[in-house]
Protein backbone atom coordinates (compact mmCIF):
# COMPACT_ATOMS: atom_id res chain seq x y z
CA UNK A 1 0.00 0.00 0.00
CA UNK A 2 1.04 3.00 -0.64
CA UNK A 3 0.33 6.82 0.64
CA UNK A 4 -2.09 7.68 -1.69
CA UNK A 5 -4.00 4.85 -1.60
CA UNK A 6 -3.63 4.88 2.24
CA UNK A 7 -5.57 8.76 2.29
CA UNK A 8 -8.00 6.95 0.26
CA UNK A 9 -9.31 4.31 2.29
CA UNK A 10 -8.67 6.45 5.47
CA UNK A 11 -11.47 9.00 4.11
CA UNK A 12 -13.72 6.40 3.29
CA UNK A 13 -13.67 5.29 6.86
CA UNK A 14 -13.24 8.33 9.01
CA UNK A 15 -17.24 8.39 10.82
CA UNK A 16 -16.87 12.52 11.56
CA UNK A 17 -16.17 11.68 15.36
CA UNK A 18 -13.04 13.23 15.90
CA UNK A 19 -12.42 11.05 19.25
CA UNK A 20 -13.55 7.52 17.44
CA UNK A 21 -11.57 8.37 14.24
CA UNK A 22 -8.48 8.81 16.44
CA UNK A 23 -8.77 5.97 17.90
CA UNK A 24 -9.27 3.90 14.65
CA UNK A 25 -6.49 5.87 13.34
CA UNK A 26 -3.94 4.40 16.32
CA UNK A 27 -5.24 1.07 15.71
CA UNK A 28 -4.54 1.55 11.38
CA UNK A 29 -1.45 2.45 12.40
CA UNK A 30 -0.40 -0.14 14.85
CA UNK A 31 -1.46 -2.57 12.23
CA UNK A 32 0.94 -1.09 9.27
CA UNK A 33 3.94 -1.26 11.25
CA UNK A 34 4.95 -4.60 9.71
CA UNK A 35 4.78 -2.86 6.35
CA UNK A 36 8.31 -2.36 3.91
CA UNK A 37 7.00 1.16 3.98
CA UNK A 38 5.87 1.18 7.63
CA UNK A 39 7.70 4.62 8.06
CA UNK A 40 6.11 7.12 5.29
CA UNK A 41 2.83 5.62 6.03
CA UNK A 42 2.85 6.13 10.18
CA UNK A 43 3.88 9.89 9.19
CA UNK A 44 1.57 10.13 6.97
CA UNK A 45 -1.20 8.82 9.17
CA UNK A 46 0.10 10.93 12.24
CA UNK A 47 -0.34 14.05 9.38
CA UNK A 48 -4.09 13.14 9.09
CA UNK A 49 -4.76 12.95 12.88
CA UNK A 50 -3.27 15.65 13.91
CA UNK A 51 -4.72 17.66 11.07
CA UNK A 52 -8.23 16.68 12.42
CA UNK A 53 -7.55 17.36 16.02
CA UNK A 54 -9.15 20.30 17.73
CA UNK A 55 -6.74 23.39 18.33
CA UNK A 56 -6.13 22.80 21.94
CA UNK A 57 -5.82 19.28 21.30
CA UNK A 58 -2.88 20.38 18.53
CA UNK A 59 -1.88 22.40 21.51
CA UNK A 60 -1.25 19.69 24.06
CA UNK A 61 0.21 17.21 21.49
CA UNK A 62 2.94 19.68 20.31
CA UNK A 63 3.57 20.29 23.78
CA UNK A 64 4.60 16.11 25.04
CA UNK A 65 5.32 14.92 21.71
CA UNK A 66 6.86 17.79 19.84
CA UNK A 67 11.04 18.41 19.46
CA UNK A 68 13.18 20.73 18.11
CA UNK A 69 9.34 22.14 16.81
CA UNK A 70 8.56 18.83 14.67
CA UNK A 71 6.93 16.00 15.36
CA UNK A 72 8.83 13.46 17.47
CA UNK A 73 8.68 10.37 14.60
CA UNK A 74 10.00 13.17 12.06
CA UNK A 75 13.00 14.17 14.18
CA UNK A 76 13.31 10.54 15.07
CA UNK A 77 13.82 9.60 11.38
CA UNK A 78 16.28 12.61 11.35
CA UNK A 79 18.04 10.10 13.97
CA UNK A 80 18.49 7.10 12.19
CA UNK A 81 19.90 8.80 9.27
CA UNK A 82 22.50 9.96 11.60
CA UNK A 83 23.18 6.87 13.28
CA UNK A 84 22.78 4.48 10.03
CA UNK A 85 25.75 7.47 8.95
CA UNK A 86 27.50 5.89 11.57
CA UNK A 87 27.28 9.78 12.85
CA UNK A 88 26.39 8.99 16.63
CA UNK A 89 27.67 12.59 17.69
CA UNK A 90 25.21 14.54 15.60
CA UNK A 91 22.54 11.83 16.85
CA UNK A 92 22.92 11.83 20.28
CA UNK A 93 21.72 15.55 21.35
CA UNK A 94 18.19 14.91 19.26
CA UNK A 95 18.14 11.57 20.89
CA UNK A 96 18.81 13.30 24.32
CA UNK A 97 15.79 15.99 23.61
CA UNK A 98 13.57 13.60 22.31
CA UNK A 99 14.75 11.71 25.69
CA UNK A 100 13.75 14.06 28.11
CA UNK A 101 10.26 15.21 26.32
CA UNK A 102 9.61 11.18 27.09
CA UNK A 103 10.81 11.77 30.52
CA UNK A 104 8.52 14.87 31.33
CA UNK A 105 5.45 13.99 29.44
CA UNK A 106 5.24 10.16 29.82
CA UNK A 107 7.37 8.22 32.50
CA UNK A 108 6.28 6.79 35.46
CA UNK A 109 2.99 8.62 35.33
CA UNK A 110 -0.86 7.30 35.79
CA UNK A 111 -2.17 5.58 33.92
CA UNK A 112 1.27 4.16 32.60
CA UNK A 113 2.00 4.19 28.99
CA UNK A 114 2.94 1.59 26.72
CA UNK A 115 4.76 1.10 22.76
CA UNK A 116 3.67 -2.47 22.16
CA UNK A 117 4.61 -3.06 18.29
CA UNK A 118 1.74 -5.62 17.41
CA UNK A 119 -1.12 -7.29 18.75
CA UNK A 120 0.39 -10.13 20.38
CA UNK A 121 2.58 -8.23 22.14
CA UNK A 122 -0.41 -6.69 24.02
CA UNK A 123 -1.80 -9.51 24.99
CA UNK A 124 1.36 -11.21 26.49
CA UNK A 125 1.22 -8.19 28.46
CA UNK A 126 -2.25 -8.95 29.36
CA UNK A 127 -1.20 -12.62 29.88
CA UNK A 128 1.60 -11.61 32.29
CA UNK A 129 0.42 -9.06 34.44
CA UNK A 130 -3.28 -9.82 34.91
CA UNK A 131 -3.63 -7.55 37.07
CA UNK A 132 -2.48 -4.90 35.16
CA UNK A 133 -5.30 -3.46 33.22
CA UNK A 134 -5.35 0.42 33.39
CA UNK A 135 -2.77 1.75 30.78
CA UNK A 136 -2.36 3.82 27.28
CA UNK A 137 -0.94 3.19 23.89
CA UNK A 138 1.55 5.85 23.81
CA UNK A 139 1.56 8.23 20.86
CA UNK A 140 5.16 6.74 19.49
CA UNK A 141 7.32 4.17 19.93
CA UNK A 142 9.72 5.07 22.78
CA UNK A 143 10.58 1.76 23.87
CA UNK A 144 12.45 2.20 20.39
CA UNK A 145 13.58 5.47 20.56
CA UNK A 146 15.23 4.94 23.85
CA UNK A 147 16.69 1.78 22.79
CA UNK A 148 18.26 3.55 19.99
CA UNK A 149 19.44 6.11 22.30
CA UNK A 150 21.07 3.56 24.43
CA UNK A 151 22.78 1.80 21.48
CA UNK A 152 24.02 5.89 20.65
CA UNK A 153 25.47 6.13 24.31
CA UNK A 154 27.38 3.05 24.33
CA UNK A 155 28.64 4.07 20.91
CA UNK A 156 29.84 7.57 22.27
CA UNK A 157 31.15 5.53 25.57
CA UNK A 158 28.54 6.39 28.02
CA UNK A 159 27.90 3.08 29.58
CA UNK A 160 25.99 4.06 32.70
CA UNK A 161 23.85 6.25 30.99
CA UNK A 162 23.27 3.79 28.47
CA UNK A 163 22.23 1.53 30.77
CA UNK A 164 19.74 3.38 31.91
CA UNK A 165 18.27 4.32 28.81
CA UNK A 166 17.77 0.55 28.13
CA UNK A 167 16.09 0.32 31.48
CA UNK A 168 13.77 3.12 30.43
CA UNK A 169 13.11 1.23 27.14
CA UNK A 170 12.21 -1.73 29.00
CA UNK A 171 9.45 -0.01 31.08
CA UNK A 172 8.46 1.08 27.39
CA UNK A 173 7.67 -2.43 26.36
CA UNK A 174 8.40 -5.37 28.84
CA UNK A 175 7.17 -7.82 26.83
CA UNK A 176 9.60 -7.49 23.99
CA UNK A 177 12.63 -9.34 23.96
CA UNK A 178 14.78 -7.51 21.35
CA UNK A 179 14.99 -4.48 23.65
CA UNK A 180 16.33 -6.55 26.37
CA UNK A 181 19.44 -7.72 24.15
CA UNK A 182 20.67 -4.13 24.19
CA UNK A 183 21.00 -4.77 28.34
CA UNK A 184 22.93 -8.07 27.43
CA UNK A 185 25.24 -6.12 25.33
CA UNK A 186 26.08 -3.67 27.59
CA UNK A 187 26.43 -6.36 30.17
CA UNK A 188 28.91 -8.18 27.94
CA UNK A 189 30.78 -4.28 27.18
CA UNK A 190 30.74 -4.22 30.79
CA UNK A 191 32.07 -7.61 31.77
CA UNK A 192 29.14 -7.90 33.87
CA UNK A 193 28.77 -11.63 34.17
CA UNK A 194 25.82 -11.85 37.25
CA UNK A 195 23.82 -8.99 35.58
CA UNK A 196 24.34 -11.05 31.90
CA UNK A 197 23.11 -13.99 33.89
CA UNK A 198 19.98 -12.64 35.01
CA UNK A 199 19.03 -10.86 31.51
CA UNK A 200 19.33 -14.02 29.92
CA UNK A 201 16.76 -15.66 32.63
CA UNK A 202 14.51 -12.98 31.83
CA UNK A 203 14.65 -12.48 28.15
CA UNK A 204 14.39 -16.00 27.24
CA UNK A 205 10.84 -16.50 28.15
CA UNK A 206 9.56 -13.75 26.52
CA UNK A 207 10.82 -15.06 23.10
CA UNK A 208 8.27 -15.31 20.49
CA UNK A 209 11.12 -16.62 17.62
CA UNK A 210 13.60 -18.49 16.88
CA UNK A 211 15.43 -15.92 15.81
CA UNK A 212 15.61 -14.68 19.46
CA UNK A 213 16.10 -17.84 21.28
CA UNK A 214 18.62 -18.20 19.30
CA UNK A 215 20.92 -15.14 20.37
CA UNK A 216 19.69 -15.68 23.76
CA UNK A 217 21.48 -19.45 23.73
CA UNK A 218 24.27 -17.69 22.01
CA UNK A 219 24.73 -14.79 25.02
CA UNK A 220 24.46 -17.75 27.31
CA UNK A 221 27.55 -19.36 25.25
CA UNK A 222 29.28 -16.24 26.10
CA UNK A 223 28.36 -16.45 29.79
CA UNK A 224 30.19 -19.80 29.97
CA UNK A 225 32.94 -19.00 27.73
CA UNK A 226 34.18 -15.73 29.88
CA UNK A 227 33.74 -18.41 32.63
CA UNK A 228 35.30 -21.25 31.67
CA UNK A 229 32.37 -23.96 31.60
CA UNK A 230 33.99 -25.14 27.84
CA UNK A 231 31.72 -27.58 27.55
CA UNK A 232 28.00 -25.76 28.98
CA UNK A 233 29.17 -23.18 26.41
CA UNK A 234 29.66 -25.58 23.31
CA UNK A 235 26.27 -27.37 24.50
CA UNK A 236 24.27 -23.51 24.16
CA UNK A 237 26.11 -22.79 21.16
CA UNK A 238 25.00 -26.03 19.80
CA UNK A 239 21.01 -25.24 21.02
CA UNK A 240 21.02 -21.54 19.37
CA UNK A 241 22.61 -23.00 16.14
CA UNK A 242 19.27 -25.30 16.22
CA UNK A 243 16.78 -22.49 16.53
CA UNK A 244 19.03 -20.02 13.69
CA UNK A 245 21.89 -20.89 11.57
CA UNK A 246 24.25 -18.37 12.26
CA UNK A 247 27.81 -18.37 10.91
CA UNK A 248 29.00 -16.04 14.12
CA UNK A 249 27.91 -18.66 16.18
CA UNK A 250 29.18 -21.15 14.17
CA UNK A 251 32.74 -19.67 14.49
CA UNK A 252 31.97 -19.23 18.39
CA UNK A 253 31.19 -22.74 19.19
CA UNK A 254 34.59 -24.11 16.60
CA UNK A 255 36.57 -21.76 18.95
CA UNK A 256 35.26 -23.67 22.08
CA UNK A 257 35.54 -26.89 20.69
CA UNK A 258 39.74 -25.81 19.56
CA UNK A 259 40.02 -24.14 22.84
CA UNK A 260 38.32 -27.59 24.67
CA UNK A 261 40.94 -29.71 22.58
CA UNK A 262 43.97 -28.00 23.86
CA UNK A 263 43.01 -28.33 27.42
CA UNK A 264 42.55 -32.58 26.54
CA UNK A 265 38.95 -32.08 27.15
CA UNK A 266 37.11 -34.53 24.96
CA UNK A 267 33.40 -33.67 24.03
CA UNK A 268 30.52 -35.11 22.33
CA UNK A 269 27.26 -33.32 20.77
CA UNK A 270 25.19 -33.34 23.97
CA UNK A 271 22.65 -35.41 24.39
CA UNK A 272 19.00 -34.09 24.99
CA UNK A 273 18.83 -35.19 28.52
CA UNK A 274 22.39 -33.33 29.15
CA UNK A 275 20.98 -30.03 26.98
CA UNK A 276 18.14 -30.34 29.19
CA UNK A 277 20.73 -30.47 32.70
CA UNK A 278 22.60 -27.81 31.27
CA UNK A 279 19.37 -25.52 30.83
CA UNK A 280 18.28 -26.38 34.50
CA UNK A 281 21.88 -25.56 36.09
CA UNK A 282 21.98 -22.05 34.68
CA UNK A 283 17.99 -21.37 35.99
CA UNK A 284 16.67 -21.22 31.83
CA UNK A 285 13.32 -22.53 31.39
CA UNK A 286 13.42 -24.80 28.00
CA UNK A 287 12.38 -22.36 24.86
CA UNK A 288 9.76 -22.18 23.37
CA UNK A 289 7.87 -20.86 25.91
CA UNK A 290 4.89 -23.22 25.97
CA UNK A 291 2.76 -20.90 27.63
CA UNK A 292 2.97 -18.05 25.07
CA UNK A 293 2.51 -20.84 22.52
CA UNK A 294 -0.80 -21.79 23.73
CA UNK A 295 -1.43 -18.31 24.00
CA UNK A 296 -0.76 -17.39 20.30
CA UNK A 297 -2.99 -20.67 19.29
CA UNK A 298 -6.10 -19.36 21.29
CA UNK A 299 -6.31 -16.57 20.42
CA UNK A 300 -6.33 -17.43 17.01
CA UNK A 301 -8.77 -19.49 17.24
CA UNK A 302 -10.66 -16.19 19.37
CA UNK A 303 -9.97 -14.29 15.88
CA UNK A 304 -11.55 -17.08 13.93
CA UNK A 305 -14.60 -16.63 15.78
CA UNK A 306 -14.81 -13.09 15.30
CA UNK A 307 -14.36 -13.36 11.26
CA UNK A 308 -10.51 -11.98 11.81
CA UNK A 309 -8.20 -14.00 9.63
CA UNK A 310 -6.06 -10.98 9.47
CA UNK A 311 -5.56 -11.23 13.45
CA UNK A 312 -5.64 -15.34 13.00
CA UNK A 313 -2.40 -15.13 11.07
CA UNK A 314 -0.66 -12.80 12.68
CA UNK A 315 -1.47 -15.28 16.15
CA UNK A 316 -0.68 -18.41 13.49
CA UNK A 317 2.61 -16.82 12.51
CA UNK A 318 3.10 -16.36 16.10
CA UNK A 319 2.91 -19.75 17.06
CA UNK A 320 4.77 -21.29 13.93
CA UNK A 321 8.05 -18.91 14.70
CA UNK A 322 8.14 -20.59 18.32
CA UNK A 323 7.71 -24.12 16.97
CA UNK A 324 8.59 -24.44 13.56
CA UNK A 325 5.01 -27.27 13.73
CA UNK A 326 3.91 -28.16 10.71
CA UNK A 327 0.30 -28.36 11.69
CA UNK A 328 0.26 -24.82 12.60
CA UNK A 329 2.17 -23.98 9.14
CA UNK A 330 -0.90 -25.35 7.98
CA UNK A 331 -3.64 -23.94 8.89
CA UNK A 332 -1.27 -20.75 8.85
CA UNK A 333 -1.45 -21.44 4.85
CA UNK A 334 -5.11 -22.06 4.58
CA UNK A 335 -6.12 -18.95 6.85
CA UNK A 336 -3.50 -17.33 4.06
CA UNK A 337 -5.31 -18.70 1.02
CA UNK A 338 -8.77 -17.67 2.46
CA UNK A 339 -7.09 -14.02 2.94
CA UNK A 340 -6.55 -14.31 -0.80
CA UNK A 341 -9.87 -15.20 -1.30
CA UNK A 342 -11.57 -12.70 -0.08
CA UNK A 343 -9.44 -9.77 -1.55
CA UNK A 344 -9.73 -11.43 -5.18
CA UNK A 345 -13.40 -10.84 -4.47
CA UNK A 346 -13.60 -7.52 -3.02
Amino acid sequence: MNVNELMALIRTEMTGDPEKDIKHLQDMAHDLRREENATELLSAIADYAFNMMPENAKETMKETTFVEGKRMDRVFGEVRTLVNAGNCAEAEPKLRAISDKIREHFEDKEPKWFSFRNPFEYHMYRFLYPEDTVFERAPFDFAHYLALYSYVLVELGQVPAAETAVRRAIKFNPVAADIRFELAEICKFAHNQEQLLRVNQETLPLCTDGASIARVLANMGFYCYVAQEFADAAAFYFESLRFQKNQAVDFELQDVLKRMKTFGIKFAPPTRGQTLDTYDKYGLPVPPNDALVNLALTLADNARNYGRLDLESHFLHTAYTMTNNVEILERLERVAAEMKAERDNQ
